[in-house]
């Protein structure tokens, strides 16, 4: 067994039994990181439900500074892990439940290996665009984790809640999207045009990190295209709603 199965073996642990990152997952570099992650996939996606989508992290510059990369991070999203508005979840169930705030795309049209994609292209493949929350289970670390490390674990990814709208692609305008978060009531984030990134660029990086790797984006398949708000913990039981402008709203409530 190579270093990378066995690193991948103890990712899968923590990610399914919410227990510390390993720190040898530290010394990974990039690439192996890459080979690590789709190695977890492929032992996590039949219990999770599947693969529901995809997601984009740290597509910001300060973010990608930060994390020392030149490129923004990814991760997978799975199927029993995915919500519809008004759902709820249990904080017992998180070592340290997070949330963003995103534009979700939904594809209509595979997206497939062989090719180069770019936002142009990548546009006619998408059907609809919504709004979500991203939720994340952030593990618990000895160390500071790299960011080599946090791709093996998945960027965290706990699944996603759903808004009910959908637009189509030609009517988003994220200049004009204001994005809002609520925590029990109380409106904790409002702001305008906060977009980290073009949604078509954040989907065309996604299209062309995983088709080179073999991977195939399909139809129905979702895309978190990067999020509006920090990083945002939840630590009490409450309704947490978000909405953006034109594409409507999302809530979900933790007990």
């Amino acid at each position: 067994m190579s270093l990378n199965d066995q690193i991948a073996d103890v990712a899968v642990t923590s990610i399914t039994m919410g227990r510390p990152i390993f720190d040898g997952a530290n010394k990974l570099t990039l690439e192996d990181s890459f080979d690590v992650a789709d190695k977890v996939f492929s032992r996590i996606e039949k219990p999770k439900g599947g693969l529901a989508g995809y997601k984009i992290a740290w597509n910001t510059d300060a973010l990608m500074e930060k994390f020392g990369l030149e490129h923004p991070g990814m991760g997978r999203v799975f199927n029993k892990q995915l919500r519809e508005s008004g759902a709820k979840l249990a904080l017992a169930d998180f070592n340290e439940m997070m949330i963003e705030i995103e534009i979700v795309a939904i594809l209509g049209e595979d997206l497939k290996p062989g090719i180069t994609h770019s936002p142009q292209s990548v546009k006619t493949a998408v059907n609809a665009f919504t709004v979500g929350f991203e939720i994340l289970n952030k593990l618990s670390t000895t160390s500071e984790p790299t960011a080599p490390a946090i791709l093996a674990h998945n960027v965290f990814n706990a699944g996603a809640v759903l808004g009910d709208m959908r637009i189509p692609a030609d009517d988003l305008d994220i200049s004009k999207l204001t994005t809002r978060l609520s925590d029990r009531d109380n409106v904790v984030f409002e702001d305008v045009g906060v977009a980290p990134q073009d949604p078509f660029e954040a989907i065309a990086f996604l299209a062309n990190h995983y088709t080179r790797r073999g991977f195939t984006l399909f139809a129905g398949q979702l895309i978190l295209c990067g999020s509006h708000i920090p990083l945002y913990a939840i630590t009490e039981a409450g309704e947490f709603s978000a909405s953006m402008s034109s594409l409507g709203e999302v809530s979900f409530s933790v007990v």
